[in-house]
């Protein structure tokens, strides 16, 4: 405290000695005619200043900021050697405008908190308002956004008051600015459109250039490149006419920012190449004219430019010269820019470390100073490296604060016309779209959904201007756990980063990790829980039903192996529709009149319960079977046989999803005695991009084979794993190499872990399928523990697996939900979680035939080559006719693989040891396994 009143008693006794009069002059006592001469030489004295000051502002206009510099700082010194404060104020306002015109803000800072002083004790209202307006400008370059607000306020309402015209238009464009940078563009234009109309009632034609060159800025930023450069163009005419270089090569590096959008939307060469010519103009002036700031702001678009075309190191040279400047100019919002274009060019040319460290860095300004647009780059950013990494669980956190971040900018906007909205929208629509199929990929419906309906949303509102066309959006919800996880981690990279290493090596803390990682998942599976009647109601289908109007899809499933056909038999109340594709965009219907809902799910169940006796009478199965062919596949039958066709494909509608189609009959064979047969669920969950390679392939194969409370114990296990997993590279028993685990061995934890690196997952062990209620559905772990459904869903490392393979009873299955919609079985949740195939069971099946069916399954998947590859279904069909043909049992077992104990068999029926028994020959034990998605 006592330094401010030594500071303040010394400024009082210099304003006295200003503010006294002549009568002492250097301890003189002057006489009357000397008063006159110094009043007269003091007023000469203040015109000279007011001169220079006048000079300094016209060599200002003309980016001659050293020359103008000079003339304001003899006019300062004149004013505090006259004691003129309102004229020190005066100049060091002038001071301050030099500064921010030579991007100097921290001097302009500096003078212009002195110049506000002094307004302040002379109690000049027009200059303290004009101080405030050049303050808030400086705030607004430093990124200090809050207090620029706060002082353009404060000018405004001085400028009113004191009626000062200029000012108040003045103070408009600089509060456009503001919310410019802010990301609030309605504001943002609503100002500049005010401050517009004053300039030209005034007729200031340089700050209406200026006016015009931030609202080409505007239109950039919604996407609007073409009216952004008439603007430009009209911006650049006026500081051109009045020869204000600085001016003009602000809008030459517009005019090239605007080509540089163009060009990077069309990928067009030509419109890079008219940004690179505008950005070299513009890059000459800065370096005359010495605006150390604008010339790395040109330095990084140059920078853009060249990583648009691919010439990655020569961008990085152009964006490392910029960022020092902007460092040294303590431009803290262009730097951030900067620093996430540094990233984005590592990222271009694949290194991604290095340019996760670019983007943390820029992210972390861009929070700190809150601007909103460049933020959004960031995450999105951040996002495609993280999915790019396959860390997809954490690419969708940050591309769901993107959307957040873009529905508040969305929301501001709507008042501005049409069109504007339209273009934005087209500017954040590629982000909110690979959320949306980063969240299908990991079977997250319900949040794919809601991400594509609120573009949905803005297109219906951008069209009808109907605010009943949807409710109001509020972006997408961080759950508990992502928001823990962001609180944690920060940015959450250094989570993903973790997780990534400690799967590569194995580390101690793995668990933890995937447990915090499970934990996200779950909280989504509650929220589908919570809203499924009200979600499955609007949908009035249930989640694998396949769209037959996704036509690409469909093309996609039937060109992917020669002689393919899809068929999709569609279920009405009172016939069957059957529509089916193939190969050439070949699309087709066949109506089958008279056989309804109803009479098809009778015959189905009959069906079933034939099938699910191994007792039962063959005859009536064939029977049966040759009923529901003559419905299915009949009306398709000349086509199929005329055309060689090898390779059946069923998209199943409600009832016929309770049935496998390779047990059908034709009167003299099965189905699957004549087709490769595999069945899809909706197109999302069809992932055909490649096919299983038995180069590097490994299996993680899981079992229980001891009995535990309500189960019986399964003796065939221990061998069907044996017989496919090869432990040793020496080992002579085994197919594959890979990892076992068995019975106690078998935990969450084994099957969670060790996902990663193998492309077979096998699981053998009893399965429960619980009729409307599926998370209550189960496969039994070796630790007799319940694998639930909830559970199951939360296995996201599944993506990498190409095929899983359910052991297992009833895994396949599904059924009405309490609410009467189809629901999915056990085998749905591991595509959901990202398996491109599953192979699974209708019903309870045996032991030992399963053991058989797995084993020869395995052996002829291994047996193709990149020669001479066989498909999964293939694979498939060949054990499937292995049992039906000419296996034949040691003996019958009661074991089975169900949830419940099987009753004991008559003594007749369980020692067939006779070679000419049909032994394995029932659909019983071949026919319950069917496979899922990806068949090749």
């Amino acid at each position: 405290m006592p330094q401010p009143k030594m500071f303040k008693t010394f400024i009082t006794a210099i304003l006295f000695l200003c503010l006294a009069s002549p009568i002492l002059l250097n301890g003189t006592n002057l006489g009357k005619s000397s008063t006159l001469a110094w009043a007269q030489t003091r007023s000469e004295r203040k015109a000279d200043a007011w001169q220079l000051l006048q000079e300094g502002k016209r060599q200002l206009d003309k980016s001659q900021f050293q020359a103008a510099l000079e003339k304001v700082q003899q006019a300062l010194a004149i004013y505090r050697e006259l004691c003129d404060r309102a004229g020190e104020a005066a100049a060091l306002n002038s001071l301050g405008e030099v500064y921010i015109g030579w991007s100097q803000d921290a001097k302009a800072l500096e003078s212009l908190q002195q110049a506000l002083a002094i307004s302040k004790e002379v109690k000049d209202r027009s200059g303290e308002g004009k101080n405030l307006d050049n303050l808030g400008k400086v705030y607004n370059g430093l990124s200090l956004y809050s207090k620029a607000l706060d002082v353009l306020q404060q000018a405004l309402l001085i400028h009113q008051e004191v009626g000062d015209r200029v000012g108040v238009g003045k103070t408009f464009n600089n509060l456009g600015e503001v919310y410019s940078n802010l990301g609030q563009y309605s504001r943002a234009m609503e100002l500049f459109e005010q401050a517009l109309a004053i300039h030209r009632e005034i007729g200031n034609k340089v700050d209406v250039g200026t006016t015009l060159d931030n609202i080409g800025l505007v239109y950039v930023d919604l996407g609007q490149y073409a009216k952004a450069l008439e603007f430009h163009q009209q911006a650049l005419s006026i500081f051109r006419e009045f020869r204000n270089r600085a001016e003009e090569a602000k809008v030459l590096n517009n005019i090239g920012l605007a080509y540089y959008y163009l060009g990077q939307n069309s990928q067009g060469l030509s419109q890079y190449l008219e940004s690179l010519q505008f950005f070299k103009q513009a890059l000459a002036i800065h370096r005359e004219t010495g605006v150390r700031a604008e010339e790395g702001a040109t330095l990084n678009n140059i920078g853009l430019v060249y990583d648009g075309l691919s010439q990655t190191t020569k961008a990085l040279e152009f964006y490392q010269q910029a960022l020092p400047i902007f460092r040294e100019s303590h431009l803290r919002a262009e730097e951030g820019t900067t620093l996430n274009n540094i990233g984005l060019a590592y990222y271009n040319i694949g290194q991604y470390p290095q340019a996760l460290e670019f983007y943390q860095q820029a992210l972390a300004i861009n929070r700190e100073l809150k601007v909103h647009a460049t933020e959004g780059i960031t995450l999105t950013n951040i996002g495609a490296l993280l999915e790019k990494q396959k860390q997809p669980e954490l690419a969708i956190i940050f591309y769901k604060q993107f959307v957040n971040l873009a529905e508040a900018i969305r929301q501001d906007i709507r008042v501005l016309p049409r069109e504007q909205q339209e273009s934005y929208t087209k500017t954040v629509a590629y982000t909110y779209r690979s959320l949306a199929t980063l969240l299908l990929s990991q079977g997250r419906v319900l949040e794919a959904q809601q991400v594509l309906e609120l573009l949905k949303i803005q297109e219906i509102r951008n069209f009808t201007k109907d605010t009943r066309a949807g409710v109001q959006t509020t972006g997408i919800a961080l759950n508990p756990t992502e928001k823990q996880i962001v609180k944690e981690y920060g940015t959450l990279i250094r989570f993903g980063q973790q997780l990534e290493t400690c799967q590569q090596t194995q580390c101690e803390a793995l668990s933890r990790l995937l447990d915090q990682r499970d934990a996200l998942t779950q909280r989504y599976n509650q929220t589908v829980r919570q809203l499924e009647q009200e979600i499955r109601t609007r949908r009035a289908e249930d989640d694998a039903f396949f769209d037959p109007k996704k036509l690409s899809k469909t093309q996609e499933i039937v060109e992917v192996q020669p002689h393919t056909v899809l068929i999709y038999p569609l279920v009405l109340e009172d016939k069957i529709w059957l529509l089916w594709a193939s190969k050439g965009g070949i699309v087709n219907s066949f109506k089958v009149n008279n056989v309804g809902e109803r009479h098809l799910a009778e015959t189905v169940l009959k069906f079933r319960q034939l099938l699910q006796d191994s007792n039962s009478d063959l005859a009536a199965v064939k029977a049966t079977g040759k009923q529901l062919y003559d419905w299915l596949i009949l009306p398709l039958e000349v086509e199929l046989k005329a055309n060689k066709i090898q390779n059946l494909v069923f998209s199943l509608d409600r009832a016929t999803r309770y049935i496998p189609m390779s047990a059908l009959f034709d009167g003299k064979n099965y189905l699957i005695e004549n087709y490769a047969i595999s069945t899809v669920l909706s197109a999302d969950l069809t992932d055909l991009r490649d096919r299983l390679s038995n180069q590097n392939t490994s299996v993680l194969a899981l079992g229980l084979s001891n009995g535990v409370a309500g189960f019986n114990p399964l003796p065939n296990v221990p061998a069907e794993l044996d017989a496919i997993v090869r432990k040793k590279p020496n080992d002579t028993q085994g197919i594959y190499p890979g990892l076992e685990f068995l019975n106690s061995a078998f935990d969450f934890r084994a099957l969670r872990d060790h996902l990663v690196g193998h492309q077979l997952l096998h699981i053998a062990t009893h399965g429960k399928f619980v009729p409307g209620n599926p998370d209550a559905s189960y496969l039994l772990l070796g630790t007799g523990k319940e694998l639930a459904i909830p559970t199951i869903a939360t296995l996201q490392d599944l993506r990498q697996v190409h095929l899983v393979v359910l052991s297992a009873c009833e895994t396949a299955l599904g059924g009405p939900g309490q609410d009467g919609t189809e629901i999915s079985g056990i085998s749905y949740y591991f595509l959901n979680a990202g398996a491109k195939a599953v192979m699974a069971s209708l019903w309870q099946v045996n032991d030992e035939s399963t053991s058989r069916l797995m084993q020869n399954f395995y052996g002829n998947l291994a047996k193709g080559s990149s020669t001479a590859p066989i498909t999964k279904a293939s694979a498939l069909r060949q054990a499937q006719l292995f049992l039906l043909r000419g296996s034949v049992p040691r003996a019958e077992s009661a074991d089975s693989r169900a949830s419940l104990e099987i009753r004991p068999r008559q003594a007749s029926q369980t020692a067939l040891t006779n070679s000419t028994a049909p032994s394995f020959a029932h659909p019983y034990y071949w026919a319950p396994f069917i496979l899922i998605g990806n068949w090749m």
